[in-house]
């Protein structure tokens, strides 16, 4: 066989699988549309006796039917829409007939499945029809090693109050990307007497690894019973936790909070300073306002624009001496003072949150 009809067995093999690939896309579209086609009217008819239901016209009976006759994706992905339309009495009332599904019933065993995307839908089904005897169950999925398991099963906790539970998520919280930490943050509201107990616990452990963590849940809190532990951390080792320290503090306006903060504005961490002076900004203490003036003219400039909108939270007084920095003889103070002069005010509490 010549080099020309190898290229050209090779050109009619491309041709013929590119032809296949494409009446496979063809054909799956295919099916999709009629498999559509022929549960759309299920689908509104279940939207249609929940919408009844819910305004109390129907019993809950034809919803059940209704449900039990959509694929389990689509039911679960029903209930998630309407769960939050649905007030909270009534779904419970849901949710408790539903225990007794036989399709729930197989979902429910789907929280130990080897494969992830049946334990995801056991996630989805129970962060909005979990019963007190799925606890267990939950705080197994929670510890799933799969991202999205784990954050559907902790939306649980809007609509269950569960020790356990609580105490699961706030364990996994320091191992979480920021933005997850966040929305897990969001979900450990809701239990806020045991997450602000136990995370007490966890901030008093000085060489715990998961401190800083803990210390920047404890920022979103914003708890005024976590101030006198938060001020301990003001003086840790680790800059991380005196970062986190200096942004708590700014929250609790207090005399041993300002004495934090003055300490923490001279400390080694440029990102510890720059922290302090936003927190001495919020609390606005007149007897601090030489030392905010003072950090600008830090050698680090993020300091000193810290610095700069802190000075505007003490209002006239804190204008009036970025009036004077700006025709000072200082120029990298001089700069800052100009820039923040010059923002708008939307812009200043835009930066300055």
């Amino acid at each position: 066989m010549t080099s020309r009809q190898f290229l050209l067995v090779v050109a009619i093999v491309q041709g013929v699988l590119l032809a296949a690939l494409i009446a496979l896309i063809v054909l799956n579209r295919w099916f999709r549309l009629r498999r559509s086609a022929r549960l759309n009217p299920r689908r509104v008819a279940v939207d249609d006796s929940m919408r009844r239901w819910a305004a109390g016209a129907t019993p809950l009976a034809g919803v059940l039917v209704g449900l039990a006759r959509l694929p389990v994706p689509l039911a679960i992905d029903a209930l998630v829409g309407w769960s939050a339309r649905v007030p909270g009495e009534r779904w419970r009332e849901l949710a408790a007939a539903l225990e007794h599904q036989w399709w729930v019933r197989l979902v429910r065993t789907n929280s130990n499945s080897a494969r992830w995307w049946k334990r995801l839908e056991c996630a989805r089904f129970l962060s909005v029809g979990a019963m007190p005897g799925d606890v267990a169950r939950l705080v197994r999925l929670v510890n799933d090693p799969h991202a999205a398991v784990h954050v559907a099963a902790v939306a649980s906790l809007e609509r269950m109050e569960s020790t356990p539970l609580t105490l699961a998520a706030l364990e996994r919280l320091p191992r979480l990307a920021p933005t997850v930490q966040a929305y897990y943050a969001g979900m450990l509201r809701r239990s806020r007497p045991v997450v602000i107990q136990h995370l007490l616990k966890r901030l008093r452990r000085n060489d715990d690894p998961a401190l800083p963590r803990f210390a920047e849940f404890a920022v979103r809190l914003a708890e005024p019973a976590l101030r006198e532990r938060m001020t301990a951390l003001a003086d840790h080792t680790n800059p991380e936790v005196r970062i986190q320290a200096a942004r708590a503090l700014g929250s609790f306006p207090h005399r041993e909070s300002v004495a934090a903060l003055t300490r923490l504005a001279t400390d080694a961490a440029w990102e510890v300073r720059a922290q302090a002076a936003r927190s001495l900004g919020m609390i606005a203490d007149a007897t601090t306002l030489p030392l905010v003036r003072a950090l600008l003219r830090d050698t680090v400039w993020w300091v000193r624009l810290r610095a700069g909108l802190a000075l505007m939270r003490f209002g006239t007084t804190g204008r009036n001496a970025l009036l004077e920095i700006e025709v000072g003889a200082d120029p990298a103070a001089r700069d800052i003072a100009q820039l923040i002069l010059g923002l708008p005010a939307q812009a200043l509490a835009e930066f300055a949150a």
